[in-house]
């Protein structure tokens, strides 16, 4: 096995290197067969074992049933801004803003049709997710969008939100915990942070929308026809959903995504405990700590040239991507689920020896 430093770039990101090494052999070599699982057509035999596979773990790990279709196609979350509202959006569709990725889809989704925007918190810079008690939601809406993870400014949301057709962004918490997708209308993240590589979007759909779901110029945006022809209405991401296929085995050795949850969670816990007995020297961003996000771990130090030392500093140590979004600043260490709890605590360590000589 090659050298592995820690990673904490919010996406693309780290997979398990297990997954990876998998992955290489599977690309040169496919089962031993003298050919790669690149090569292989997508109408074939092999990999259509691989896509009914990968639609089965998925399905598995997040508790499915025959309610929901599991479809694995090609772009990226920012994408879907546009394309879910002009499959769904009739009348009006409501939007939670809590961030950066929340704003973008509004902000495509108005190119389609109108939206109510429930709630923002834009004017604090977004710090938090407005609570529920200040949503003002319409009779109307054909449905609810929400971001549960923002992770530009490191916070989710603790519990997903009850609605009959809710819509998730789940794109940098994927899998990260149990979610109850099967309570929800559509759920969609794009694979670069908790499931893959860039370039494959996992989305599901309840079954119950394809009727309601607007005619679309072409086929490839529609969910119902991508469903009925399993992910495949042109060639689909193959080496990527490949890649998917590993991750679900992956989790499933791991315990699931219950056993996730709590690891993620330790690792989380290591982070904020340091920024919290820091005194001030770190600050984090989120100002409910109820909603602090286990996967994208924000926070200031007191000046913008301590920052770039911290940045240079743990490079020199082997910790790598810690530089906070371009619109927001500071650090923003992603631990996502292929961070090793080591990583974190690693960083950790790192976080109070920086301190100590800078205070």
């Amino acid at each position: 096995m090659s050298h592995r430093i820690f990673n904490f770039s919010a996406g693309p990101a780290m997979l398990p290197t297990e997954v990876l090494e998998k992955s290489a052999t599977a690309l040169v070599d496919y089962q031993g067969k003298g050919f790669g699982i690149a090569e292989v057509s997508h109408r074939g035999k092999e990999f259509e074992a691989v896509n009914d596979e990968a639609n089965t773990r998925c399905k598995q790990l997040l508790g499915l049933g025959d309610t929901h279709d599991v479809l694995f196609l090609q772009g990226g979350a920012t994408m879907f801004f546009t394309l879910i509202p002009m499959n769904f959006l009739h009348t009006s569709a409501d939007y939670l803003v809590g961030g950066e990725w929340s704003k973008k889809a509004v902000s495509a989704g108005k190119d389609v049709g109108a939206i109510n925007v429930v709630a923002t918190s834009e004017a604090s810079n977004f710090d938090h997710s407005p609570a529920s008690g200040e949503w003002k939601m319409s009779d109307k809406a054909d449905y609810f969008h929400v971001c549960t993870n923002e992770t530009v400014h490191g916070h989710r949301l603790p519990t997903w939100p009850k609605h009959p057709n809710l819509v998730v962004d789940a794109s940098s918490e994927f899998m990260s915990r149990p979610h109850p997708v099967k309570d929800c209308a559509f759920v969609y993240g794009g694979a670069q942070k908790n499931l893959g590589p860039s370039g494959v979007v996992l989305a599901i759909v309840r079954k119950d929308l394809y009727p309601k779901q607007k005619k679309t110029l072409s086929k490839l945006w529609s969910f119902k026809d991508q469903a009925e022809n399993k992910s495949m209405v042109n060639t689909p991401p193959t080496f990527g959903v490949y890649i998917l296929l590993e991750i679900f085995r992956w989790l499933e050795v791991q315990g699931g995504l219950a056993a996730m949850e709590k690891r993620n969670a330790t690792k989380a816990g290591l982070i904020y405990s340091v920024i919290d007995g820091s005194n001030g020297f770190y600050k984090g961003t989120v100002s409910n700590k109820e909603q602090r996000s286990h996967m994208n771990l924000t926070y200031k130090l007191p000046s913008e040239e301590l920052t770039d030392e911290f940045i240079k500093t743990a490079a020199k140590s082997e910790m790598v991507g810690l530089k906070g979004y371009r619109t927001v600043g500071g650090i923003r260490a992603s631990a996502y689920n292929a961070m090793p709890v080591e990583g974190c605590q690693a960083l950790a360590q790192f976080m109070k020896d920086f301190a100590s000589k800078k205070s």
